[in-house]
């Protein structure tokens, strides 16, 4: 069995993998990994305190926002896998203390609550009055000692009319009132035109920002972190700095797009027979950086 000592540039689970088929190889590069990167950690510990807050009559909040494919819902489904559902000890209720749901395209108070329903997994009438389905999600969330709703992609309230904006801002605020959960709401740089407009809503949510990743010591960390992990059998030495200054640059600093990038990269290294990820590699690799990609859609 091959260890790190046959392939230092590895980790243990990475050399235990290097030889095995092709296949069993790309698919685990391909199914990906967690990325514990220094402010993924600080966002998640704060949604920890978070989550242990004592129920007061003004609960704290926060508003997650990144750029378009930068980690954003990756960190939201680490601490929803953190914080599975589970049974009761002293009965046979389930507990479900972490709930997420995505917002509905557009600022629907009404669809809103149908999807925490259905993350609920509670039967409902679609047609329900908003106000049936809104007694109907606080009694569960009692119920259920629901403590953090998380609601991702919170800038599609912004694709609605100024009333519906209103109604969705306030349904938002009275259920973090009227329930005492921590409500942790993330989207893209829109979200904060979503929130800013009510000054309430802006003191209420503290903001938390995914900047765009730069060309320094922590993409490099990052790279050599992916490199550990991946089952090829020849270092492909990616921190060294023009190698990190490449993959910055096809990338373009955003997160999911160097992953995704170098899952490519990997897997091309295995079916060229190379083993490794050269720097000719990153710079001929047929990859449309995400800045061009409308431009491709319309030709």
């Amino acid at each position: 069995m091959d260890t790190p000592v046959d392939y230092p540039h590895l980790n243990e689970a990475a050399a235990a993998l290097v030889n095995a088929p092709d296949a069993a190889r790309i698919h685990s590069i391909r199914s990906g990994t967690w990325l514990g990167y220094p402010r993924a950690k600080e966002i998640l510990s704060r949604m920890e305190d978070l989550l242990d807050y004592p129920r007061i009559t003004r609960m704290p909040n926060m508003l997650l926002v990144a750029p378009s494919f930068n980690g954003k819902t990756s960190i939201l489904e680490r601490f929803l896998a953190q914080h599975p559902p589970d049974l009761d000890p002293e009965g046979e209720t389930t507990i479900c203390p972490v709930l997420m749901v995505e917002s509905p395209p557009t600022p629907d108070v009404s669809a809103f609550y149908s999807r925490i329903l259905d993350a609920l997994m509670s039967p409902y009438k679609p047609a329900a009055a908003v106000q049936d389905k809104n007694s109907q999600v606080k009694l569960l969330f009692k119920q259920l000692g629901v403590k953090m709703l998380i609601v991702d992609e919170i800038h599609h309230l912004i694709a609605g009319s100024l009333n519906r904006q209103k109604d969705f801002r306030n349904a938002l605020k009275s259920l973090g009132n009227e329930t005492k959960v921590v409500i942790v709401a993330a989207g893209i740089e829109d979200a904060f035109n979503a929130f800013n407009t009510d000054p309430q809503m802006s003191s209420r949510f503290s903001p938390e920002v995914l900047p765009l990743w730069r060309a320094d010591n922590q993409f490099g960390a990052l790279l050599a972190t992916l490199e550990l992990r991946t089952p090829l059998k020849k270092p492909s030495k990616l921190k060294d700095p023009a190698m990190m200054l490449e993959m910055h640059t096809r990338s373009e600093g955003t997160l999911g797009d160097m992953c995704d990038l170098f899952k490519e990269l990997a897997v091309d290294a295995i079916r060229s027979k190379t083993e490794q990820i050269t720097f000719e590699k990153i710079r001929s690799l047929r990859w449309v950086p995400p800045s061009k990609r409308k431009q491709y859609q319309r030709l």
